[in-house]
């Protein structure tokens, strides 16, 4: 099946589907408001260390300080703890990890990494690694010769699949240009004022986008704005190992509604997903942990065969490692199956499941089956799920529910009046909550302005109450 990229960027908030088919296999959205730091490069300030974590806390951006373990620490000796390598103020070059969250600072790391496309470059790596993907012994080999060559002792790489499309010479250039971005990096902390700490910015929506079309090698991607088209050719044309044909979209409609698309957001929300036969799972996050229950329907009653529990279980496995990834469900993961006896049944289920797991795009460990007969496996997070960005709690429910945040529904605003802007004359009379409009308006009424200029109409609000974030478009002049 042929892979398809449709990317929705003309609006404040950008979005992405890749689908294999008919069947959308991965969902992102980047909101403004939220942009992930994950792989930005920082001046940081130790502002304190705890001999007790053996780890220290950086100051590194407006946020919280980031949390710097020893272990993140390359220059740092076995036996040497976290006072005799940091103190109190010292300027350091860190990237993050993990992004902070509601309670937790971000993972810093100082063993910053620098990608290209046929590697990834650390300047303290010490040691170099190739891509399980070529899997060329000889191809192997030799691309390990040639970074024992090239590396000096204190460095390291990954070599990625995309250079066995590539020759030993564009290899050796891309470390060069790799070890002068890095030295940029270091002259830049060395630089810095304290109004701005930030040493290399990564635009997370363009990297997502870059890593997914590296692994997927070719297809199409349809693209509505033409800076982010513009951009990935030229990713493409610099790497020949990738063969994507692009369609650039400049209708009226949203490029979602335009591809059969506009439903997707409602389907990663739903909790039941129903499959073939009567068959359904059911999703409920917690706060601390992702619970899935499988049900059978009509197919599996006490008495029923084994072959078919065991069938319904594969079948609802696939589809859970489906939604894993769809809706980005992170953390740990307890998926209650419908209990099967034999020890060959429950085998079957778990090499499925790990399987579908090498392929993912984010690291999973599967643990297997629990004394209790629960299925248990962690997923990594590196940003905030589907969900999380989404919603917020019910203020109806008391949080037993959740709603669609005024941010998201501002962004949804957003798209359907920029759809609608040719039927427009002169203004868009919009009811709305206040968290709404604060949310459409922007810092100092800043976007609205924007917005209104490149429609070519005013947009007037009106407040009202209601019992959760909600607008309603009432006339278009």
């Amino acid at each position: 099946m042929e892979n398809h990229i449709i990317i929705n960027a003309r609006e404040r908030e950008k979005r992405w589907i890749l689908s294999q088919g008919n069947k959308v296999i991965r969902y992102e959205i980047y909101p403004p408001d939220q942009p992930s730091k994950v792989g930005n490069v920082y001046a940081g300030i130790v502002h304190s260390v705890k001999s007790s974590l053996n780890a220290a806390f950086v100051s590194f951006d407006n946020g919280k300080n980031g949390y710097l373990s020893l272990n993140e620490i390359p220059w740092a000796g076995k036996n040497e703890t976290i006072q005799s390598v940091l103190h109190q103020g010292q300027r350091v070059m860190v990237q993050v990890r993990k992004d902070e969250s509601n309670t937790k600072g971000a993972l810093l790391t100082c063993n910053v990494e620098c990608t290209g496309i046929g590697m990834v470059y650390f300047p303290y790596g010490k040691k170099a690694a190739v891509s399980k993907k070529i899997e060329h012994n000889t191809t192997r080999q030799k691309v390990m010769d040639w970074a024992a060559n090239q590396l000096e002792e204190k460095e390291g790489l990954i070599v990625r699949t995309e250079a066995e499309g590539m020759t030993f010479e564009q290899l050796t250039i891309e470390l060069q240009n790799l070890r002068k971005t890095v030295g940029k990096w270091k002259q830049k902390v060395m630089d810095f004022n304290s109004s701005n700490r930030i040493v290399f910015e990564r635009s997370s929506f363009n990297d997502s986008l870059e890593k997914v079309m590296s692994l997927h090698k070719e297809g199409i991607v349809s693209v509505d704005d033409t800076s982010v088209c513009r951009s990935l050719q030229e990713k493409v044309s610099a790497n020949p190992s990738l063969n994507w044909r692009f369609e650039p979209y400049s209708g009226e409609e949203n490029i979602f509604h335009f591809t059969g698309y506009h439903s997707i957001e409602e389907k990663t929300f739903k909790k039941i997903v129903w499959l073939n036969d009567g068959i359904s799972i059911v999703i409920e996050s917690t706060e601390a942990m992702t619970v899935v229950d499988v049900n059978s329907g009509k197919l599996a009653k006490s008495g029923d065969n084994r072959e078919t529990i065991r069938k319904i279980n594969e079948r609802a496995a696939l589809e859970i490692m489906h939604q894993l990834q769809l809706r980005d469900i992170s953390g740990i993961v307890a998926i209650d199956f419908i209990n099967m006896a034999e020890q060959e049944d429950l085998n079957s289920v778990t090499r499925l499941i790990k399987k579908r797991a090498a392929s993912d795009y984010k690291h999973l460990e599967v643990i297997g089956f629990a004394p209790l007969s629960l299925f248990l496996l962690t997923r990594k997070k590196t940003k905030p799920s589907l969900e999380e960005l989404r919603t917020v709690r019910c203020p109806v429910c008391d949080g037993k529910g959740k709603v669609l945040s005024p941010e998201s529904l501002a962004f949804q605003l957003e798209r359907e009046l920029f759809e609608k802007r040719r039927e427009i004359d002169s203004a868009a009379d919009i009811e709305a909550t206040t968290d709404i409009i604060s949310a459409f308006n922007g810092r100092e009424a800043s976007f609205i302005k924007e917005f209104e200029q490149v429609v070519g109409f005013s947009i007037r609000f009106k407040e009202i109450t209601h019992s959760h974030p909600f607008y309603s478009i009432r006339r278009l002049s």
